[in-house]
């Protein structure tokens, strides 16, 4: 039998001021060509490179996101294209919904005052205990997800 699922949530990285950073990137490999007389003759090894990696960082960006899925059984992460990770709440000491600040960033942040922190963005997601480790994992959906997880949460 399959597992019901009580929560689940996909998050992006969809942060206006992000991608103006990141859509400003796209603008220096567009400025190694655009003075060139002859376009052929820019293509040096140092450009193509920078310019992949440019355009690697961009695709990455639209590619990332992060879903969390929440089981009577377990708690499900799939931050692609990095993570994907299993909790069972068999093995969880403690859980609860809190606000936990700033963590340095978004993303994957490992070695906070927190713990290992899995987020997109904002600062409440539920914090977890599993024996000497602690982890979050960000929410936007704090309400439905302290209602829809309430009878598992120690």
């Amino acid at each position: 039998m399959k597992d019901k699922i009580l929560f689940q949530e996909i998050q992006k990285f969809d942060q206006w001021w992000l991608w103006l950073l990141v859509l400003g990137l796209l603008l220096i490999p567009v400025s190694f060509f655009y003075d060139s007389e002859s376009f052929v003759d820019q293509w040096t090894i140092d450009k193509i490179i920078t310019s992949v990696l440019v355009v690697g960082i961009l695709v990455l960006f639209l590619t990332t996101k992060m879903t969390t899925t929440i089981t009577n059984e377990k708690i499900k992460v799939f931050f692609f294209p990095f993570l994907k990770r299993e909790f069972f709440w068999d093995d969880i000491q403690q859980a609860q919904i809190i606000d936990y600040g700033f963590v340095g960033g978004w993303g994957i942040r490992i070695w906070t005052s927190y713990g290992t922190v899995y987020n997109v963005r904002g600062s409440k997601g539920l914090h977890f205990k599993i024996a000497d480790k602690h982890y979050i994992i960000g929410t936007q959906k704090e309400q439905e997800l302290r209602s829809k997880i309430a009878h598992l949460l120690k």
